[in-house]
């Protein structure tokens, strides 16, 4: 055995300042591939995130517009050209008046995208230009007793298969004498006579993309410089007698809509136009089912990708096609088209 101990010159006392700096170097550069990892791995986490919360957001605007299509045109067992209108109702406030009026007996009317707002109702600044515009109108299915009508709220009161009307609630006792009721304070809907008499609240929808997802950054209830810049699916709905806006969600930056027409009467469509060769033709009596085609897109931007694509959307002249082809700016989104085909069934009953 060597029990010789090492000369005091060869002591180990520690590493020298090379080896410690390359020992730093290599530290940082595994430490800097971690976090280049960590942050790719959170960005196509936050990038499929988004893309789950884009189906969510496109089922949910397809349920709430396709949810009064089926009811457009429903006026409580009554055509829409036997409704008269009682006199002396208050003026509906931001009424966008025309075809597009708040109280109106037509279930279906529709705007062709233009550059800017076809309506005064919704501004130039909130209406993302070449988009459709779809506007509804139905008696909402819940019967209302004549004892229970609101005074500023808007009704159909209907005799099943006879006529009805349209009025404001403050307006009862004005009702026709062949639509009145035998008691004008009764609270049960099914007590109501004579038989057959119903009250239905009024609704109307005009559904429209809107260029920004919150209004509140800047001036209230428009979208200006201080606002986002997140397009959105929006609507106008008649409450009381005013047309309110209401968000319905996000990331909607392409609507585009083809109205199927009956032209032989036998309720199926024969022929899918646009809205302006609809009202060309005097057609919007004849609409029995609207397709639609919704682009979202996600809220993150994918820095990795470019989305060159040349989307085919329903919606062109004559039945045809319609293309879409994202701003430059908004390249880095990735976006999904989703089509749906609706029924308007009170459109086609017989």
């Amino acid at each position: 055995m060597n029990s010789r101990r090492p000369k005091p010159g060869h002591l180990q006392h520690g590493v020298t300042l090379v080896e410690l700096m390359v020992a730093l170097t290599v530290g940082l550069i595994l430490l800097a591939g971690l976090i280049q990892l960590f942050i790719s791995n959170k960005q196509a986490y936050r990038i499929q995130e988004g893309t789950v919360v884009v189906n969510e957001n496109a089922r949910y605007a397809l349920s709430q517009m396709q949810y009064d299509l089926r009811m457009a045109d429903h006026w409580g067992g009554v055509e829409a050209d036997v409704l008269d209108t009682v006199s002396g109702s208050d003026t509906v406030t931001k009424d966008c008046g025309g075809n597009a009026a708040a109280v109106l007996n037509a279930g279906v009317f529709g705007y062709e995208d233009a550059g800017t707002s076809p309506l005064t109702c919704i501004p130039a600044s909130d209406y993302l230009p070449n988009t459709d515009i779809i506007v509804l109108r139905y008696a909402m299915p819940t019967r209302v007793a004549s004892g229970s009508l609101a005074g500023t709220t808007f009704y159909v009161r209907s005799a099943s298969g006879r006529r009805g009307v349209l009025l404001e609630g403050k307006n009862k006792s004005s009702i026709p004498s062949d639509l009145a009721s035998d008691n004008a304070s009764e609270t049960d809907p099914y007590k109501e006579t004579p038989i057959g008499i119903a009250n239905y609240q009024l609704r109307t929808a005009i559904y429209y993309l809107r260029k920004c997802a919150s209004q509140d950054r800047g001036t209230a209830g428009v979208c200006d410089g201080a606002d986002d810049t997140v397009p959105s699916l929006a609507r106008l709905s008649l409450q009381g007698t005013s047309m309110v806006a209401e968000d319905v969600i996000s990331g909607v930056e392409q609507m585009q809509l083809a109205y199927g027409v009956d032209l032989n009467g036998d309720r199926s469509a024969d022929a899918f136009q646009t809205a302006t060769e609809v009202t060309a033709a005097n057609n919007w009596s004849r609409v029995v089912s609207v397709k639609m085609s919704l682009v979202l897109r996600n809220g993150e931007r994918d820095t990795t990708f470019t989305d060159t694509t040349t989307y085919q959307l329903y919606g062109g002249a004559a039945g045809a096609s319609k293309t879409y082809t994202p701003a430059t700016d908004d390249r880095q989104f990735r976006r999904k088209v989703y089509n749906s085909t609706t029924q308007i069934r009170n459109m086609t009953r017989g």
